[in-house]
């Protein structure tokens, strides 16, 4: 049988080393070996080159897959050098997709190649070669940085006790900088010019033609490396440490020093001679075939590409806009509109599959004989503790659910200096800067967006496919907090430049429109009614109701708990041009032209869209959270927010026994609800909710009035439709009924928050008069009746309901009108901007700049239309 065989490649600062390792046996002389030159401070095609040149002359039928170790710091996973301001060194390749540049230059078809720390491979190869413990052992690599790994157990470690952040000691403060600064050629040669006012071109010519004048220098490093490390191995509980790399080879100059240190700790310390193969039998061992990931986790359906057949009659999950400008889809469409360029631009929002899309491109624009090379602006974030420091205050980490909106910009979470690094070179026909936060880098090019929807991006959140920025994990809270609220206040400021705008949502494919179409669209959209796509979420307490009247919905979803129908900070519009679906963020109206949607209230809200409407189902479920939500003082200083979480439910649907919990009992104790809550979450001892909170029967068509601070929850059996105001996640839950959720966990209770801003005076006979709305009459006609549905004086908006039969011309006097048909299956709506027609159950938005509007119901029954929007006093 013949063996298997792989590339294993070691890139260093001055030259690169390759060789063919059999795999059988990886601690043997390798095979073939071939050692190249490398100018690390020249361009980066001829660093290409010299590497590449290596793999073309190894490779041969026998070998399954290439390894290559370089020095970090680097995106191994992806293959992008983000090595930068290390004496000029790799400079020219800093954002640089190596991995993709290699496979074009090196023609290396499907073998795999991958990247991998060289100092991660000399752990792996030393382990093999040395015969290490690797119980609790540390690893050295000392040349033109200083590289640093880790063993437990026999294991590679980069987290845990005595592990640094990031995984490695260069980037810790030693003296008056970084060690990497110390413990490096740089130091070294830096050092013994100081002393000598002689250069030499390498540590290896200082040590052997100027031996006596380096000794001191060396003595000298070996003293500040004792001293560093000391403390490091203690706290890793250290028992083997290994030193290597080319400063290594004169470990005679500089070990009595550091020996003397590190001699308290009583390890056992090993210079390892062999370095390279070490490095090269890793990077060979770590090789392997990567399998599939997953890349969203969920039952919900994705947008199709194309519009798909539907039944007019029914709610749809994919309503759409239609446009006269053509939506088109693929990579090989929007390959043929960039083939031209010598620079494009191609940012994004956030949970954006960068590496798919890149991918799928390169492979599209191969196919129009085009050479690319790609620069990703991952590189120039700033280090994950840096981010998480400036972020400390907006995170609050001791709460898992809330932090504090963050005020700064997309530039705060880069490092400025690094983005002026990417420069595209000369070596490709076309030069492509992706990533999020690509525009940052400023150069002249092609400006290409990518929008994905929130709803996605949960998705993949919970997949583990995508991350927050700077970071290596994603939270929503993070997300919610910081992450979106600076990439939407980018999205913004690209809008009116976006060449292309792309619906990034499928792994397979994209759609896309050219960014003038995009932007007349809109504006045709701020003068017509439209629906916004909603999306659909399973919960402990979900129920049925959804699943048996919304057409389309995954039946094998165990519940669905929530449809958010318009909240607008996640809900996506589409528009539907040539028969193809494009998916954009709600949030793009408000910015094109928030004052043609908004009306009177863009003075007050600006570019934030102030009511929502949702469904809370709980028909055949169970009850919702005994809850409340901030007051708007609290709500501005713990969140960040302009204002806060009032609600109303309006009765969509019911069962006869269906109820609302509003509102304390006359006879309310604060200190003994404390006390039963205090003892549900402590001591899992059911709370008595009927001594404390009101319960009141539930009817179609009432609307229960929650203004925050108010006690509340929906009981079992109901189809609520929440008409609020738009922030949803601040809900105070008091009491879940002992429960834990879908994953079976407990969910967050938030007492403290909630006992702080609960109205204790909302009790007894004040809820009934003052907390459940009494609709009035105010106009009346042949065929048909206008209630006004009277909100609490903290409520900003207010409520219609039009009760009719053929038509009614509703005047939006300069408001934005929030509408939805709740009796009757159907009508026409028609504006100056055309006709739409929205069924049972569907929202939909009449913008400000749309003004009046034609309902027609041609029907069974009497048809009736809620209408929300903001009180006049409150604009």
């Amino acid at each position: 049988m013949m063996h298997q065989k792989k590339i294993a490649l070691d890139i260093g600062g001055s030259h690169v080393t390759a060789c063919i390792l059999n795999m059988d046996h990886p601690e043997a002389a390798p095979e073939k070996i071939i050692r190249r030159h490398l100018d690390a401070g020249g361009s980066a095609e001829a660093i290409i080159s010299s590497i590449a040149t290596c793999i073309q002359e190894l490779q041969d039928s026998s070998v399954s897959g290439i390894g290559i170790a370089v020095p970090g710091p680097f995106d191994y996973r992806n293959g992008i050098c983000a090595i930068a301001n290390v004496g000029g060194k790799f400079g020219s390749m800093f954002g640089l997709h190596l991995k993709q540049a290699l496979q074009d230059t090196a023609a290396t078809g499907d073998l795999p190649l991958q990247f991998f720390n060289d100092a991660h491979c000399f752990a792996a190869g030393a382990l093999k070669i040395l015969g290490l413990q690797g119980e609790s052992t540390v690893l050295l690599t000392l040349g033109t940085g200083f590289g640093s790994s880790f063993l437990r157990n026999g294991e590679l470690a980069t987290a845990g006790d005595g592990i640094p952040a990031s995984g490695a000691y260069y980037d810790m403060p030693f003296l008056e900088a970084a060690a990497d600064d110390y413990f490096s050629s740089r130091w070294l040669l830096a050092a013994f010019h100081r002393n000598t006012g002689i250069r030499p071109a390498t540590v290896k010519e200082m040590a052997e033609q100027y031996t006596a004048q380096a000794r001191p220098v060396f003595e000298q490093f070996g003293d500040h490396l004792g001293s560093f490390l000391l403390p490091q191995l203690q706290a890793f509980g250290c028992r083997e440490l290994v030193i290597g790399g080319n400063i290594a080879r004169s470990w005679n100059l500089f070990a009595a020093p550091l020996l003397r240190k590190l001699e308290p700790l009583g390890i056992a310390i090993t210079c390892c001679t062999d370095t390279e193969h070490c490095i090269l039998a890793g990077a060979a061992l770590s090789a392997h075939e990567p399998g599939p990931a997953q890349l969203r986790q969920t039952r919900q359906l994705l947008l199709p590409a194309a519009l798909p057949p539907h039944n007019d009659a029914a709610y749809t999950i994919f309503p759409s806009f239609h446009t006269s400008s053509p939506v088109q889809e693929g990579y090989d469409s929007l390959a043929k509109l960039i083939a031209g360029e010598r620079v494009v631009i191609l940012d994004g929002y956030d949970g954006v599959l960068w590496e798919h899309v890149r991918a799928a491109l390169h492979t599209s624009l191969r196919a129009q004989n085009k050479t690319v090379r790609w620069y990703h602006t991952g590189a120039c974030l700033q280090a994950p503790a840096v981010i998480e420091n400036m972020l400390q205050e907006n995170m609050n980490a001791a709460d898992p659910v809330f932090g504090k909106r963050y005020e700064g910009s997309l530039a705060d979470f880069f490092d400025l200096n690094l983005l002026l690094q990417i420069e595209p070179g000369n070596g490709a026909d076309i030069h492509i800067i992706y990533g999020t936060g690509a525009a940052l880098t400023a150069p002249e090019g092609l400006l290409l967006y990518i929008d994905v929807p929130k709803n996605e991006i949960q998705y993949r959140l919970r997949a583990g496919s995508i991350t927050n920025i700077g970071t290596p994990t994603y939270t929503y809270k993070r997300c919610y907090f910081t992450d979106w609220p600076v990439l939407s206040k980018h999205k913004q400021d690209l809008l009116p430049y976006v060449d292309v705008i792309i619906d990034g949502q499928r792994p397979g494919t994209i759609t896309w429109m050219q960014g003038d179409d995009f932007r007349a669209e809109l504006d045709n959209m701020l003068t017509a009614p439209f629906r916004a796509r909603p999306w659909f979420e399973a919960g402990v307490w979900g129920g049925n109701w959804m699943k048996q009247h919304l057409p389309g919905l995954p039946p094998e979803e165990v519940n669905y708990a929530w449809s958010f129908e318009l909240i607008t900070p996640e809900n996506g519009i589409v528009l539907a041009g040539a028969g193809l679906l494009l998916e954009v963020s709600f949030d793009f109206l408000l910015f094109r032209q928030h004052h043609k949607l908004l009306g009177k209230a863009a003075t007050r809200f600006g570019t934030a869209f102030p009511i929502r409407f949702d469904f809370l189902d709980t028909f055949d479920g169970g009850n919702l959270s005994i809850q409340c939500h901030p007051r708007p003082a609290f709500t501005k200083e713990h969140f960040g927010e302009d204002f806060t979480q009032d609600e109303t439910y309006y009765i969509l649907d019911c069962e006869p026994d269906a109820q609302v919990y509003l509102g304390f009992q006359e006879n309310i104790s604060p200190e003994k609800l404390r006390g039963a809550l205090e003892d549900a979450l402590n001591r899992n001892i059911p709370l008595p909710v009927e001594q404390y909170i009101q319960q009141f029967t539930a009817q179609k068509h009432d609307l229960f009035l929650i203004p925050n601070g108010t006690v509340h929850a929906s009981g079992k059996n109901n189809l609520v439709l929440e008409i609020s105001s738009t922030p949803y996640i601040f809900t105070f839950k008091m009491y879940d009924w002992l429960r834990k959720d879908l994953n079976g966990r407990p969910r967050p209770i938030h007492l403290d928050h909630a006992f702080a801003n609960l109205h204790f005076d909302r009790k007894g006979d004040v809820v009934p008069a003052t907390l459940i709305s009494r609709p009035r009459i105010t106009d009346e006609w042949a065929n048909g009746k206008k209630w006004q549905l009277p909100t609490h004086p903290e409520h900003f908006y207010t409520v219609d309901r039009y009760a009719f039969t053929g038509e009614v011309t509703i005047q939006n006097l300069g408001q934005c009108h929030i509408c939805m048909l709740v009796e009757g299956d159907r009508i026409q709506v028609t504006g100056s901007n055309g006709q739409q027609t929205f069924h049972y159950a569907e929202t939909f938005v009449v913008p400000a700049a749309a003004g009046h509007y034609t309902c027609r119901y041609e029907g069974k029954g009497t048809a009736m239309l809620v209408v929300a929007y903001v009180k006049d006093n409150y604009c």
